[in-house]
Formats: C-alpha cells, structure tokens, sequence
C-alpha cells in the first residue's frame, strides 16, 4: 500500500510502499478514505511531545471503510463505514475500569501518534476501538471526531459546564471552533480570542457573541465587561503557551476555572500566589473517553457540530497539507487518502 512515512525528525515524509498490517484475532483493517491534521502531527514531526519508533505513519484523525476483519471481531464487517478511538488500552486498568481509556496505565499506542496511523492506503485498529460513522456526516468531518471533537466534547465536560455560564475559547482554532458550537447549543454566552482577523470572523460565523483579538490591550477589560462578574467562570485554552495561560487567568473571574487543551513545552505564567488567592481551579484535557466518541459522533449527527474544513490534500501531497497547517490554517487540514 501507498503510504506517507516519517523517517526522521524535521525531516519530509516519503511516499512509500509498505506492507499492509496484518491482522489479529480481534483487529480490523480499515481502508482509509480522510485522515485530518493537528498541531500534534507537527509536535511529532519537530521531535517533541510524543516520540514514536521510527519509520512512523502519522495520521491520528481517521474515517474509512472496513475492508477486512479479525476472526473474533463480530459487529464489523466489510463495507462499514468507522472512527477510531484512538487510545488502545489494557481494559484492566483503574482507568480504563471507570471509563478514563486515555488515562490507561498500560497503554499499547496510540493510532497514528504512538503505532501506525492513517497516512496510508490502509491502518488497523482493535474492533473495540471502533465506532459506525452514521451515512449523513461525511468522511471528512467525521475523521475529526477521532480528535477535534471528542477532545472538545471532553473538555466541556472537565469544565462543569452550566446553563448560562459564561466562558473563553482561547484560539479559535480546528477545536476552538467546534468549542464554540457544542458551548453556544450548551446555552453559554461565548467568547473567543485569536490573532488572525479570518479566524475571529469564523468564530462569530459559528456563534461566538465576542471575538477579540489577544493583542488588544483592552481584551481583558472587555471579557470582564461580557461577563457582568469581573470575569468569565470558565477558560478553554486551546494554546497551551506561557501567554495564552496568563491571558486565560486574566479573564477569569475568581473562583474561576482554566482548562488547558493546548500542549507546548513551556511554563505557565502563574504564580500559586494567585491560584490560591483568587481561588483558581487549573485543569488538565486530554483527548476524550469512549463515551465521550458516542457523543462526539451525535453532535456530527445531528448538525450541532460542524467542523470548518479549511482545505484538502492528496496523500501524495501529505507534506504541502503540514506545511498549510504549519503556517496557520483557518479550520482542519484533511488528508484524502481515497475519494468515494
């Protein structure tokens, strides 16, 4: 099969043959039609964070059709359209027995983070690793649930969130975005900051009642202002730098709580002084539970959740669709690897 591989750090991936996997008992073999990129595609390919055995296949949001099963796998067969779940998991666990699969203590990979993901022809994954993608949402679109959405359904649910609470999606991003949908349909006053002027234009074009840039000095003053309680009880910060967090705990009210989504190798500019005197609540995201891939899959479903697609490569041109998403892309960058 055809695939883009990862040879090396901060190297171009190579349009390769390479075997097909092969497949366990319980295993399905996916015939891969999208797979969407992310900044952790890039963290990857830079050396950091994740560190997988090379030659790797990235590719961690994918949709396709099964094309072959394990002999124990029941409930799949060929021609099913499906996500994955991306975390394998032991299943025996304290986290996997409470349904925290991403926090598994045994974890045996991640899909194309820590083992072979979807910029190929084909991947694999454990049957009970797979989810049906309903025939209404395209493949493009429901790729992202692998990521995008499930990590945006589970931060919401890390946030606590009220009717009427008010909150900030710091970057309006691939998940800023579908942050702002699942938030605005939650009945939450909303609003998000970025630094690109199309970016804040798409945020009021998915709901967002202020969209403002980090950059202004008066950003801050203005949340407070939205709020009507000296700031916002609730920050999403889809960044993850040491500016985007003291943004964040700058339009916080007190008592306020941060949940961080966003990932870089930087420390946070926030002293305990101020998380105990103000009473801040700081919380980590990762990714989302099996249960949270149910719900992701019907917020696609049902239209609540519409992700932007900013733009389509072929696989052959999988390095030109990292270097768009390099530069800054307005929504998710979708590979195809094969049309309908």
């Amino acid at each position: 099969m055809k695939a883009a591989v990862m040879r090396g750090v901060r190297e171009p991936l190579a349009l390769e043959d390479v075997p097909i996997s092969s497949l366990g008992p319980d295993d399905v073999l996916i015939e891969t039609r999208t797979s969407g990129i992310c900044g952790t595609d890039l963290h990857i390919l830079d050396g950091y964070g994740y560190v997988p055995p090379l030659p790797h296949i990235l590719g961690h949001e994918p949709a396709g059709v099964v094309a072959d099963v394990g002999r124990n796998v029941s409930g799949f067969r060929p021609g099913d359209r499906v996500v994955p779940h991306l975390f394998m998991t032991c299943n025996r666990c304290y986290y996997c027995r409470v349904g925290r699969q991403q926090q598994c203590l045994n974890l045996k990979g991640i899909i194309g983070v820590l083992c072979p993901g979807a910029f190929a022809e084909y991947f694999k994954a454990p049957a009970e690793n797979l989810f049906h993608l309903p025939p209404g949402v395209p493949f493009a679109a429901g790729g992202l649930v692998a990521d995008a959405v499930v990590t945006s359904v589970h931060a919401v649910k890390r946030a606590g969130v009220q009717v009427g609470d008010s909150a900030v999606v710091v970057g309006a991003g691939g998940i800023g975005q579908v942050l702002v949908q699942i938030l605005k349909a939650a009945g939450m006053k909303v609003v998000a900051t970025a630094r690109s002027p199309e970016k804040l234009r798409l945020a009021r074009e998915m709901g967002a009642d202020l969209a403002l840039s980090p950059a202004d000095p008066q950003t801050a003053e203005a949340v407070r202002d939205f709020s009507g309680t000296g700031g916002v009880r609730i920050v999403f910060d889809c960044v993850g730098t040491a500016q985007s967090m003291r943004d964040s705990a700058d339009y916080l009210m007190r008592g306020g709580r941060l949940v961080v989504i966003g990932e870089e190798p930087e420390f946070p500019k926030i002293d305990t002084t101020e998380i105990a005197q103000r009473e801040l609540e700081i919380i980590g995201s990762r990714n989302g539970t099996r249960q949270d891939m149910v719900e992701a899959i019907r917020l696609l479903e049902t239209g609540v959740v519409k992700p932007f697609i900013a733009a389509r490569f072929p696989l052959e041109r999988a390095n030109e669709a990292l270097e768009t998403m390099r530069k800054g892309s307005l929504g998710r960058i979708v590979v195809e690897v094969k049309k309908d």
